[in-house]
C-alpha cells in the first residue's frame, strides 16, 4: 500500500514538471509594443500607429546594422481593439501590449472625448496603469513616434523620461497616468488634466537614421504644459508655467525654480525652491467658496544680477517677501485664468471640500463647477531662503581688489 502510494505520488509530481504555460508566447516569435498613437482615420474610422520594438537595434550591440531602434505600423479601424486585433495584416509576430509606455492622443479625438480609449486600457490585463496618456496639440498623435534621436533612443523612451524628469526638476507637466485620470475622472470637485505635448521643427527629416547625424535635432517633441478637460472632453490648455502653478497649488510638486524680480530695471534673482509645499483651505460663506492657500517653503538663492545684498540678514527678509509677493499673484493669476477661460475646477477645490466640509459641499456639488467660477481666492506665503550658495554678491568692478 505505501509502495502504490509512493508510486501515485511520483506520477503526480513528473505531471507538474511536465506540464506547460497555457498562455505561453515564444520570445523569438513576438514583438514588444513600446508607444502608439491614435488618430482619426478616413469615413469615421479610427487611424491607430503602433511603435514596435526592433530588438536588433535598440540596444546598439556591435552587430547592428544602423537601422532603426523602434519600427512603426499603422491601421485603421472602427475602434481601437479592432484596428490592433487586425495588426497581424502586415506584422508577422504576436505584439506584446504589457511593456507600453505611453499612448499618445490626437487634440480632435480627445475634444470628442475619451471614454473609449480609456476603457480598451483598462480592460485590457496586459496594459498597466502607469501608462502614460498624453494629448498631441497642434500635431498629429503619430508625429511623436515618427522622430528618431541621435542618442539612439527610440521616441516613447526618451518622452517617457523627458516628462519624468522635467516633473522633478521644474514641475512643468502634471502626473498624466491612465491612473491619474482615472482618479480625477472618479473623484467629486475634480476635473482631470493630462499633459500635453507638440512638435517643434521637421518630421520628415528626422524619420531617417541618417538625418540623425546633427548636433541639432531637425525635429524635437516639447512638453506643452497641460490638457484641461470637462468630464471625459478637453476643452482647452493652459501653459507650462501655469501648469507649474497647479502642481504647486495641489502640492504635487518636489522642486522648481522662480525668477523673482527684485527691482525696476528688469534684474531677477532666481530661487531654487527645494522643499516647497501647500495647504488648503475651502469654505462656503453665504453661497460663495471662500478658498485659502497658504504656501510654505525652502529656497537658495541660485543667482541674481542685481545688487540687492546678501550679506546681511536684511538683506535676505527683502528677498524673502519680494519672493512670498511674487509668489501670491502668480497663483491668484492662475486660478483666475481658469476661473475666466475655462470655468472648470482642476485645483482639487471641491474635492477638499468634498472630503472636510460634506454637509456644506452637498449644498453646491450639483453645480460645483458654476459655484468654483465665482470662488473667492486667497493666497499667503511664507518663504525662508537659507543660503545664498558660494556668494553673497555678484561681481562688480569696483569690487574687484578689496
Amino acid at each position: 500500500m505505501l509502495r502504490k502510494g509512493l508510486l501515485l505520488f511520483m506520477a503526480v509530481i513528473l505531471c507538474l514538471l511536465q506540464s506547460g504555460c497555457w498562455d505561453w508566447v515564444e520570445v523569438n516569435q513576438s514583438s514588444m509594443l513600446t508607444g502608439m498613437a491614435i488618430e482619426p482615420g478616413k469615413n469615421g474610422m479610427l487611424k491607430l500607429t503602433m511603435e514596435v520594438l526592433n530588438p536588433a537595434e535598440a540596444q546598439r550591440v556591435q552587430s547592428s546594422s544602423g537601422g532603426p531602434p523602434t519600427l512603426l505600423y499603422t491601421m485603421e479601424g472602427k475602434s481601437i481593439s479592432e484596428a490592433s486585433s487586425r495588426m497581424n495584416e502586415m506584422v508577422e509576430r504576436k505584439i506584446i501590449y504589457s511593456h507600453i509606455h505611453m499612448v499618445v492622443v490626437d487634440e480632435s479625438i480627445a475634444r470628442k472625448g475619451l471614454n473609449q480609449i480609456i476603457d480598451v486600457l483598462q480592460r485590457s490585463r496586459f496594459v498597466r496603469e502607469d501608462v502614460l496618456i498624453l494629448i498631441a496639440k497642434d500635431t498629429p498623435a503619430s508625429d511623436v513616434l515618427k522622430i528618431m534621436y541621435p542618442s539612439g533612443q527610440y521616441s516613447s523612451w526618451k518622452l517617457r523620461m523627458q516628462i519624468i524628469h522635467f516633473y522633478r526638476s521644474w514641475g512643468g507637466t502634471p502626473k498624466s497616468t491612465l491612473y491619474n485620470y482615472t482618479d480625477a475622472i472618479l473623484s467629486e470637485g475634480r476635473e482631470p488634466v493630462l499633459a500635453a505635448i507638440s512638435v517643434e521643427g521637421e518630421v520628415n527629416n528626422s524619420e531617417n537614421s541618417k538625418d540623425t547625424t546633427s548636433s541639432i535635432p531637425r525635429a524635437i517633441v516639447k512638453c506643452a504644459g497641460s490638457a484641461v478637460f470637462k468630464e471625459d472632453k478637453l476643452i482647452g490648455f493652459i501653459s507650462v508655467p501655469d501648469t507649474r502653478l497647479l502642481n504647486m497649488i495641489r502640492d504635487k510638486i518636489t522642486g522648481t525654480s522662480f525668477a523673482v524680480p527684485v527691482d525696476k530695471k528688469q534684474g531677477v534673482a532666481t530661487i531654487r525652491m527645494d522643499p516647497i509645499h501647500t495647504t488648503m483651505d475651502v469654505t462656503l460663506e453665504s453661497g460663495r467658496p471662500q478658498v485659502k492657500l497658504s504656501i510654505a517653503g525652502e529656497g537658495h538663492v541660485s543667482s541674481i544680477d542685481t545688487d540687492l545684498p546678501l550679506d546681511t540678514a536684511a538683506g535676505y527678509r527683502q528677498l524673502e517677501q519680494m519672493e512670498s509677493n511674487f509668489l501670491n499673484e502668480q497663483v491668484k493669476s492662475t486660478i483666475s485664468r481658469v476661473q475666466r477661460e475655462f470655468g472648470v475646477d482642476i485645483f482639487g477645490f471641491g474635492e477638499y471640500m468634498n472630503r472636510h466640509h460634506y454637509s456644506e459641499y452637498k449644498l453646491v456639488k450639483q453645480d460645483w463647477n458654476g459655484h468654483f467660477k465665482a470662488a473667492e481666492i486667497e493666497v499667503s506665503s511664507r518663504i525662508v531662503i537659507s543660503r545664498s550658495d558660494l556668494k553673497t554678491r555678484r561681481l562688480n568692478k569696483p569690487d574687484v581688489g578689496q
